[in-house]
């Protein structure tokens, strides 16, 4: 989902609701991989606050969830993989709160057997635990599945997990040079590239 700037609006709008400084997105972003409430905490250090930001958090969410769109060629992914036979999981650094919000949106969880988020887990991404747990969940072995992700910290956890990496490189936010370090098995510059990949 195209929602990485209306992630960090929302993220700010929560600071400055509890008498926190804006942050750059670099701030915030070097703490992806763990869930809101958690990031929240780093940024605060105070568990009050960051409870209380953490719901600003979801209600601004909320009220910006018609700016957030499927980026172009993901809707036509999907159907070609389910169509193909493939089964489809998400493991996402976001709190299942998060992603139950953002996948409200034209019911779009339904396309996915299985969804971990970081509130489910001991260990955030890059740690496997996540990967391991979905495809324990699919009973698929690791080097069976297929992991996409839009991070470096995506590469390291599906090279961790001992399952293919993919980078997709599609957002605004996505650095193709530090996920080019983790030797992903394709640097995937739309949707496009990764079905037509798979059916080399």
């Amino acid at each position: 989902m195209k929602s990485l700037n209306v992630g960090m609006d929302a993220y700010n709008i929560a600071l400055e609701k509890v008498g926190a400084r804006p942050h750059e997105p670099e701030e915030i972003k070097r703490f992806f991989g763990q869930a809101a409430n958690k990031i929240f905490m780093k940024l605060l250090e105070d568990e009050d606050k960051a409870k209380e930001a953490f719901e600003a958090y979801l209600e601004f969410s909320k009220s910006f969830l018609d700016r957030i769109h499927p980026h172009e060629g993901i809707v036509e992914l999907i159907t070609n993989l389910k169509d193909s036979g493939a089964r489809l999981g998400v493991v996402t650094g976001r709190h299942s709160r998060d992603l139950d919000l953002l996948f409200s949106k034209d019911n779009f969880g339904r396309h996915f057997e299985v969804m971990i988020c970081d509130d489910y887990l001991t260990q955030h991404k890059p740690h496997p635990e996540g990967l391991w747990t979905a495809a324990a969940k699919m009973n698929l072995r690791p080097h069976q599945c297929i992991y996409i992700g839009d991070a470096v910290m995506d590469m390291q956890a599906a090279n961790a997990a001992g399952m293919i990496a993919v980078a997709a490189l599609w957002d605004d936010w996505a650095n193709e040079e530090d996920m080019k370090i983790e030797s992903p098995a394709l640097l995937a510059r739309t949707p496009g590239e990764i079905w037509n990949w798979l059916k080399l």
